[in-house]
């Protein structure tokens, strides 16, 4: 037992030996008047009705009483004791991620174990790995592509993050690609973590075509708040569509790696560029050592209430003075 919840109830115990004071001060004020009484030849009989035979012990039968108030005024305190505080890291990243989600997405332009992937296949993947390796960090996602999409805020449930990303299809947000959208709208979703550091980690494989915000306007707003913008481009340089394998052809709309490299840098960031399944593994994995900043949670402690323990015991008290005034 640490301490109680309500510790003023403490004042109400002396209440009844108030209520005892004052009524015999009323009765000794009042004028005794004895009415004519009906006489009832058996009352005695009636009145030992479920009584135990024997005198009652008024002394032990006050002791009993006052344990029993006792123990309920400790009851209504409501004693409580905590159990051990749940392990919380104390740092943790706070990071934003806004993926590409457009038509272009489905280009299967990258191979795993010999097999030809679309680029959203191989992201979902890389990222998946690296939300599962976030233990203790608050992760959110922006989804894009005609429109951008918050579909999970920052948070440390990443299984729910997974389990969302994992659900996503190739064009659910529009086929066109609005950067310029996205990453307002992931600067709108960092900006309310009270952290000192706060990262976005943007990846695309085109250029802004589409949205009302323009990435001038959304870089903008992210250097208002201080987060750091990363960036990664994705895609195949060029893939061979003949059937001799011989013939070079673009897939895709052409990726703006200026534009994902005005914004990294106007931001403090880096731009990254994945031509392959190794290169986007090898970049999550270098986001891995970004600065990490300290989290202000207090340990959580869960609290055990323990009113039930004074609770029956005042019950037994009171129990026991009832036999007592009974004569047992």
């Amino acid at each position: 037992m640490e301490h109680f919840v309500w510790p003023f109830i403490l004042l109400i115990l002396p209440l009844p030996w108030l209520v005892r004071i004052f009524s015999a001060r009323l009765k000794n004020k009042s004028v005794e008047v004895t009415p004519g009484a009906l006489r009832v030849p058996f009352f005695d009989r009636v009145a030992a009705f479920g009584t135990f035979q024997g005198a009652p012990d008024t002394r032990t039968v006050g002791y009993w009483l006052m344990a029993a108030w006792l123990c309920f005024v400790l009851a209504a305190m409501r004693p409580v004791t905590y159990g051990t505080a749940a392990d919380i890291p104390r740092e943790a990243r706070n990071i934003m991620l806004a993926i590409d989600v457009s038509g272009s997405m489905g280009e299967q332009d990258f191979d795993v174990a010999g097999r030809p992937v679309s680029r959203l296949s191989l992201v979902k993947n890389v990222v998946s790995d690296f939300i599962a390796k976030r233990t203790g960090d608050r992760l959110g996602l922006v989804i894009f592509g005609s429109e951008a999409h918050t579909l999970a805020p920052l948070s440390a449930d990443l299984k729910t993050l997974s389990d969302l990303f994992a659900d996503v299809g190739i064009g659910i947000a529009g086929e066109q690609t609005a950067i310029g959208d996205a990453l307002a709208l992931a600067v709108e979703n960092t900006a309310k973590v009270p952290a000192d550091k706060k990262i976005i980690i943007l990846l695309s494989d085109g250029y802004n075509n589409a949205g009302v915000i323009s990435v001038g306007q959304a870089v903008e707003l992210a250097r208002k708040q201080g987060i750091t913008v990363y960036t990664i481009g994705i895609g195949a340089d060029q893939k061979n569509m003949d059937f001799f394998g011989m013939l070079p052809i673009q897939t895709g709309p052409a990726l703006d790696e200026k534009t994902l490299t005005a914004i990294a840098d106007a931001t403090g960031g880096r731009y990254f560029r994945a031509r392959s399944t190794a290169d986007l593994v090898n970049i999550y994995q270098i986001i891995e050592g970004l600065e990490t900043t300290p989290i202000e949670d207090n340990p959580v402690r869960p609290r055990i209430e323990l009113f039930y323990i004074p609770l029956i015991l005042g019950l037994v008290c009171w129990f026991m003075a009832q036999m007592k005034r009974r004569g047992a």
